[in-house]
């Protein structure tokens, strides 16, 4: 099953994904009380791959937990713990957990990007880091790539904090997204906003729609990955222009 078409709008994001699911079935009218979180699923993974297994990235969201480790045979595993919506019978719906599981190889600049190991991640760091910026768990989301967290929350959609993987160095992210590890690092001054011919800095365009289509005759397991990042990105702009087109560059096919 490929992707063939993603919409964003208003913050909403749908996508199909292909993949091995495994999990049990819950009926509840909320995620909460199911949802996934890093104290219960690193402990998962290290069982699965080792405490010695290379973090590529790790992406915390409000009921998802998304892993993407070099185990000791050198490939990639992608892990998905997430929670979805299905329907038990007409008109009834209700929750499930399941986990979505890849392998592929890992690009040169994944390799290099795995600096860290699973057992030096502390499981209960996200949730210290949340409580020092006042982020619910809730439309909050946090992701480590390289040695630093990036913290973002949809209730303070112009706060965006970084710290060191174990929770020190606390500040204010100099960019609104988290760093790909398929992108170098760049070592080029930050863009300062542009600047009107008064000196006034130029507003923000907002849009509450924004439809990105991406088709595949075959999705591949890499593909499916590189579309959910854009879509991700695309999710965290928020409508505002400048910053999807920015995802659309970063992310292009």
């Amino acid at each position: 099953m490929g992707i063939k078409r993603g919409v964003v709008a208003i913050g909403v994001v749908v996508v199909a994904v292909a993949g091995v699911a495994i999990g049990g079935y819950f009926a509840s009218r909320s995620t909460a009380a199911l949802a996934y979180d890093l104290q219960e699923t690193l402990p998962k993974m290290v069982s699965a791959f080792g405490s010695d297994a290379r973090v590529v990235e790790i992406s915390v969201g409000s009921s998802d937990v998304y892993f993407q480790v070099i185990g000791a045979d050198g490939r990639l595993h992608i892990r998905d713990y997430k929670v979805v919506e299905s329907e038990i019978e007409a008109g009834t719906y209700g929750y499930n957990r399941e986990t979505n599981n890849y392998v592929r190889a890992p690009t040169a600049l994944e390799s290099r990007g795995a600096v860290l190991k699973l057992g030096q991640i502390d499981p209960g760091v996200v949730d210290r880091l949340y409580g020092k910026v006042g982020f619910p768990r809730q439309a909050s989301s946090a992701t480590l790539t390289g040695h630093s967290w990036f913290l973002e929350s949809g209730v303070s959609p112009d706060h965006q904090y970084v710290a060191g993987y174990d929770g020190s160095a606390l500040r204010r992210a100099r960019s609104a997204v988290p760093p790909d590890p398929n992108t170098p690092a760049s070592t080029s001054a930050p863009a300062t906003p542009p600047k009107r011919p008064n000196g006034s800095t130029a507003s923000t365009t907002t849009v509450l729609r924004f439809t990105t289509t991406i088709s595949s005759g075959r999705a591949t397991p890499r593909g499916v990955d590189h579309a959910r990042r854009l879509l991700t990105c695309i999710e965290h702009a928020r409508g505002d222009v400048t910053k999807i087109v920015a995802c659309q560059s970063r992310f292009a096919p």
